[in-house]
């Protein structure tokens, strides 16, 4: 792992500041599995703790995928996305084909991603709204939900057209049901997802 760690005069006083830590891909591999760790471009990521607004927003939104999806599909939390080898997401939620799960592992090529979603929180409302967005539309996922939790819980849903850029299927606010055409099956009241 390289660490390099920069020096800067401040105050006449010299302080060394944090800096990226860069791995290769056999590195971040041989590290314990964290959902709280993603790999952007060889750069480790960590995530603060989510809340408990957000596990609560993050665990109804799992079990109302999960009574609803078909046989072929599963939903799942906080596991891996591998993007490419240097690049790995870990979306809040996500739901994938039955088939590419395997009981004893935790990531995923973008191919046996359906959704992916992603629960604002205040560390990560610019990768949430713009750099997953766009990163998951360039993967191929089909579709990507955006949940903003506050002021009040709003859903926005998005679908890939066909230059595979996400265009906008709706926001959903409480009262509303969620419904957006590939996810025919996924019609769940906003207001189920409220903590």
């Amino acid at each position: 792992m390289t660490r390099p760690s920069p020096k800067v005069a401040q105050d006449g006083a010299h302080i060394t500041l944090p800096s990226a830590v860069t791995v290769t891909p056999d590195e971040y591999d041989a590290l314990p599995p964290d959902p709280r760790i993603e790999l952007v471009d060889g750069v480790l990521h960590v995530m603060t703790p989510p809340t408990a607004r957000h596990q609560i927003v993050m665990m109804r939104l799992v079990n109302s995928l999960l009574r609803r999806c078909p046989e072929h599909l599963t939903a799942l939390h906080e596991q891996e996305i591998r993007i490419a080898d240097d690049h790995r997401r870990n979306p809040d939620v996500l739901v994938v084909r039955r088939d590419a799960v395997n009981l004893d592992w935790f990531s995923f090529p973008p191919k046996a991603v359906l959704l992916a979603v992603e629960i604002v929180s205040p560390g990560t409302q610019t990768a949430d709204r713009k750099h997953k967005h766009a990163e998951y539309a360039d993967a191929g996922i089909p579709c990507y939900w955006r949940i903003e939790p506050l002021p009040e819980l709003v859903v926005h849903t998005y679908q890939l057209d066909e230059t595979d850029v996400y265009e906008s299927t709706g926001v959903f606010h409480p009262g509303d049901r969620i419904s957006v055409p590939r996810l025919d099956w996924a019609t769940i009241p906003v207001t189920d997802l409220i903590p």
